[in-house]
């Protein structure tokens, strides 16, 4: 009876300090994952798995828009519940050969507003719209 309880308690540990008991991710390609803590931690980290323990930033809290195919990931962030501090992102996301955290992050482009962001959209022709993320 005793080895069966410290079965149980080492499953039961080992599920417990998994990172995906409460941690749902999107795979937005290339080694690239949206990671929704809540409704108000959501980043987007570059990872080599998903579910990984050691992972890179590439667009911090709180994602609030996102949209994205096989060429381009856009993003919108900011303070959700203020309504302010809003910055908007392109991520490329289409490579010859699987990227690294380092190439990902210098193909990351920040835009302080939606002016700036929407003319970098016409002259790369991307032709996505942001969604709401509830």
């Amino acid at each position: 009876m005793k080895p069966k309880l410290i079965y149980v308690n080492f499953i039961l540990l080992f599920i417990f300090n998994s990172c995906c008991f409460s941690v749902k991710e999107n795979y937005l390609g290339n080694n690239i994952y949206l990671s929704e803590y809540d409704n108000v931690d959501r980043r987007i980290f570059y990872q080599t798995e998903s579910c990984a323990e050691s992972v890179v930033e590439i667009i911090p809290m709180t994602i609030l828009e996102i949209s994205h195919n096989y060429e381009w990931i856009i993003v919108k962030s900011g303070n959700k519940r203020r309504k302010i501090d809003f910055k908007y992102w392109i991520i490329k996301n289409k490579y010859d050969n699987l990227p690294n955290s380092e190439t990902v992050i210098k193909n990351t482009i920040e835009f302080d507003n939606f002016e700036a962001f929407n003319t970098f959209m016409i002259d790369e022709n991307i032709d996505l719209k942001l969604v709401k993320i509830d």
